[in-house]
């Protein structure tokens, strides 16, 4: 057997059911108010076909509406308790709800008073619809009603037009601000109107640094340093259809381009008053912030005519296979394999005119070595780089540090270990790597792939798949004329009848 819950606990159950409630004594009141106003019409010769309401059915309405309407005030003031909402928004709208509950309760109590009935029922009317536009402020922010309102609706009320906020100009890249310019825009977007100034669930702010750094009921968020102790990204990283997820089903969700910086942020230590350019930043992020900044990705932009003209005088007069990769960019794949040992350092260099322009590189087979290997570091478009079977070692690596778009890269048959790889974490985007006939380790390998593997990332992307996969069969027919059926009786060996 277990206890009664606590008063408290109670009181906070019971609470979440204003917002169910509230609509009841409102709908009422207005169904009433039809009513009322069909009376009045039939009165009219041309309109005697519509209802009259009768005493006893307006006292049943009434009774019924001043009895949500008194249930709904008790949730509410319950409700009210519960910390997550601006003290001043809820006391302002606790008190207006529990005096448009007395208004109904007052209007029951004399609606046999022909002269007095009409004022107080209009009266309180207009005192539920202020007390409901309170808390429509108070869930969902102020000027949420008038923000799409039409100028001439505006005009016609008498409300004068909301002005749009004009957002401060961003700074460029070098002097924004890691959280006042790149996180706080992403949590003021995505999760101020549920933990902001004016509502504050679970006890959660996200409208400041410091209460950023305070955290809700249950502690701080941020776990900084550490992305996997963030309740924040934990949050944000639950299935869209469960409960704790951030933000709730049915808001405008992160994209992950947000994900990706947030995540950032928390691994850097959740830098405070430091500028980006005195942070290390990963490639990667880096481009995201300076898109949203309003600024082009740090890409170096070539021009193709100049490009391959350069490429097939460097092909003529060494042999070295060189291509455009698509018919309109000005992108490169030179391939120096066939040439083989009579490709070394010497001619690699040869190859810097054309070196920015360069994507796919195959070294494969050749002298090339690590001294050689430096010429690599004007090559910052690099994706893919075969250097198998070359004289290179863990040394020489180390060339590879800068080239930040790697993705695939094949090391076979080369003298590198478990000591020359570990530079190979830098490279945010490698996601294949060859070293067979190395000296390098199973363990060392999966050390780096842990390291370059956003775990977090691909349980996002399995669980969206999940959801889609789930949806994509609620859409198939499924039809049976009861062949599984047939089958299942059919004992072995035995035909169907």
């Amino acid at each position: 057997m277990t206890g009664q819950p606590p008063a408290e606990d109670l009181g906070a159950f019971l609470g979440r059911f204003h917002p169910l409630w509230v609509h009841l004594p409102i709908g009422i009141l207005v169904l009433l108010a039809i009513l009322e106003a069909a009376s009045l019409a039939a009165r009219a010769r041309p309109l005697a076909w519509l209802p009259s309401i009768s005493r006893g059915q307006r006292s049943l309405i009434l009774a019924l509406a001043a009895a949500f309407a008194s249930v709904s005030a008790a949730l509410g003031w319950a409700l009210a308790h519960d910390g997550d909402y601006d003290l001043a928004h809820v006391s302002s709208h606790q008190w207006l709800g529990v005096a448009a509950a007395a208004a109904t309760v007052l209007v029951l109590a004399v609606h046999r008073v022909r002269w007095l009935y009409p004022v107080a029922f209009v009266s309180s009317l207009i005192l539920m619809a202020v007390a409901a536009h309170a808390g429509a402020t108070l869930t969902h922010g102020s000027g949420y009603l008038t923000a799409h309102m039409p100028a001439f609706v505006g005009k016609w009320l008498g409300i004068p037009p909301t002005k749009p906020v004009e957002k401060p100009k961003a700074p460029d890249y070098a002097r924004a601000m890691a959280y006042a310019d790149v996180v706080q825009p992403i949590l003021k977007d995505r999760c101020e109107s549920c933990h902001g100034a004016e509502k504050s669930n679970g006890g959660l702010r996200l409208d400041t640094l410091e209460f950023l750094a305070k955290g809700g009921k249950h502690g701080p968020v941020v776990g900084a340093g550490d992305p996997s102790k963030s309740t924040l990204l934990a949050r944000i990283d639950l299935p869209p259809e469960t409960k704790e997820h951030m933000p709730p089903k049915g808001k405008p969700q992160l994209s992950e381009d947000e994900l990706t910086v947030l995540e950032w942020w928390a691994s850097a230590g959740a830098p405070r008053e430091k500028p980006m350019a005195s942070l290390e930043v990963p490639e990667q992020v880096a481009e995201i912030v300076q898109t949203r900044l309003g600024g082009a990705p740090a890409e170096l932009m070539l021009a193709r005519g100049p490009t391959l003209l350069a490429a097939e005088r460097l092909s003529r007069g060494s042999s070295v296979l060189i291509r455009p990769i698509s018919p309109d960019g000005p992108w490169l794949d030179v391939n120096a394999r066939p040439l083989g040992k009579a490709f070394g350092d010497k001619e690699l260099a040869a190859l810097a005119p054309i070196a920015p322009a360069i994507e796919w590189l195959d070294l494969g087979g050749t002298s090339v070595t690590d001294a050689g290997l430096a010429a690599l570091g004007a090559m910052h478009h690099l994706v893919r780089l075969h250097l198998d079977q070359c004289p290179v070692t863990d040394s020489g690596l180390a060339a590879l540090k800068g080239l930040k778009r790697i993705e695939y890269l094949n090391l076979r048959a080369t003298a590198v270990t478990d000591r020359g790889i570990g530079v190979l974490s830098a490279l945010p985007r490698l996601r294949s790597l060859y070293v067979w006939q190395t000296a390098v380790t199973p363990a060392a390998m999966k050390a780096l792939g842990d390291t370059l593997t956003n775990q977090r990332k691909i349980s996002r992307m399995e669980a969206e798949q999940a959801e889609l996969a789930r949806q994509i069969d609620a859409e198939r027919f499924h039809g049976n004329t009861g062949e599984t059926l047939r089958t299942a009786a059919t004992k072995p060996n035995e035909s169907p009848k």
